[in-house]
C-alpha cells in the first residue's frame, strides 16, 4: 500500500490503519528449509492476496475523500458565483468558470465510477473467504446496480443519461448518479408504458422499488427478459445509497476480513522468521 493517510472520516480508515500494521512485515534472511518451502509459497499467496485487498480498498478510500473534497469545491464555487450576482440575480459565467465545472464534472463521474467498478472486484474477492453482502443490502444493491447501468452493454445494461445528476450536500462526497435513464422523453415512456400494457393512475415510485427487487433477484450476468427492461426504462429504479454501501462494506472488511489477515501475517512471522517493520521512515531511497 502507498503511504497515504486517509481522512478520519472515511469509513476505511480503522480497517487500513490496522491491516497496514498487519502487512507490514519483512522477511529474514535465513533460508527456508525445504520442508516448509511448500507451506511458504502458500502463505506468500496469502499475503499477495491480502495486499490487493487492501490496496484496491486503499485506491476507493482515495477516491471517497477525492470526492470529499470536490463536495467543498462546488460549494465554494456556488458561494463565489452568488457573492458576484448584480441586482437582478445574474452573474458573468466566463469560459474558465465554464471549463472549471466541465472538469468538476468530469472528475466527479470517473471517480464515483471507479468506485463501483472496485467495490465490484472487491466483493468478488472477498467472496473467496466467503464474505458477501447480506442479503436486500445496501451493499448488494449497489452492486447489482452497478452491473445493469454501468457494465458492459452484452449482460443487458440499460443506457443511462449521459449527463448524469449528482448527490450534492454540505460534509458528503459528490457521489454521480448511476440509475439516471435517457428514455424520460413522453412519447418515449408512453409507448414504454404501451407495450407494458399499463394505464394510469399508477404509483411511479411504488414501481421503481419494484425494479429493485428485479434488480435484486437475479444472478451475476443473468439476463433480464425484454418485459424487465421495458419496465426499468419507463419507471427506473432508485439510486443506489453508495454511501451506505461503502460502510456496510467496511463493517465487513474489520470483522471478517481482518481476521484472516491477521491469521495470515502471524503465520509469517511465527512460523518463517517475518519481523514487523516500525513505524517511521526506515529505508532510504534514490529517484
Amino acid at each position: 500500500m502507498y503511504d497515504y493517510r486517509v481522512t478520519e472520516g472515511n469509513p476505511f480508515a480503522s480497517f487500513l490503519k490496522a491491516s497496514f500494521r498487519m502487512l507490514n512485515i519483512a522477511g529474514s534472511c535465513e533460508p527456508i528449509v525445504a520442508s516448509d518451502r511448500s507451506a511458504y509459497a502458500r502463505n506468500a499467496d496469502e499475503r499477495n492476496f491480502c495486499e490487493d485487498v487492501c490496496d484496491r480498498i486503499q485506491r476507493i478510500a482515495f477516491a471517497f475523500d477525492r470526492l470529499c473534497e470536490l463536495s467543498i469545491e462546488h460549494w465554494k464555487m456556488s458561494d463565489e458565483l452568488n457573492q458576484n450576482r448584480d441586482e437582478n440575480g445574474c452573474c458573468e459565467i466566463t469560459p474558465q468558470i465554464l471549463q472549471a465545472q466541465e472538469r468538476w464534472d468530469l472528475e466527479s463521474d470517473s471517480l464515483t465510477y471507479y468506485i463501483y467498478y472496485e467495490l465490484k472486484s472487491v466483493a468478488d474477492i472477498l467472496e473467496q473467504w466467503t464474505i458477501v453482502p447480506g442479503a436486500s443490502s445496501a451493499l448488494e444493491y449497489a452492486l447489482k446496480a452497478r452491473d445493469r447501468f454501468l457494465a458492459h452493454p452484452e449482460f443487458c445494461r440499460i443506457g443511462p443519461r449521459s449527463n448524469r445528476s449528482k448527490v450534492l450536500s454540505k460534509g458528503a462526497p459528490a457521489f454521480s448518479n448511476i440509475a439516471c435513464l435517457q428514455q424520460w422523453e413522453t412519447v418515449v415512456r408512453d409507448e414504454y408504458l404501451a407495450q407494458l400494457q399499463i394505464t394510469t393512475p399508477y404509483d411511479n415510485q411504488q414501481e421503481a422499488t419494484q425494479n429493485r427487487r428485479i434488480l435484486l433477484s437475479r444472478q451475476r450476468n443473468e439476463r433480464l427478459s425484454n418485459e424487465e427492461v421495458l419496465r426499468v426504462k419507463a419507471f427506473g429504479a432508485p439510486e443506489p445509497d453508495l454511501g451506505r454501501a461503502l460502510k456496510e462494506l467496511a463493517v465487513f472488511l474489520e470483522s471478517s476480513a481482518l481476521p484472516k489477515i491477521a491469521n495470515v501475517s502471524a503465520e509469517a512471522i511465527n512460523r518463517f522468521g517475518f519481523e514487523e517493520i516500525p513505524d517511521g521512515p526506515v529505508f532510504s531511497q534514490r529517484f
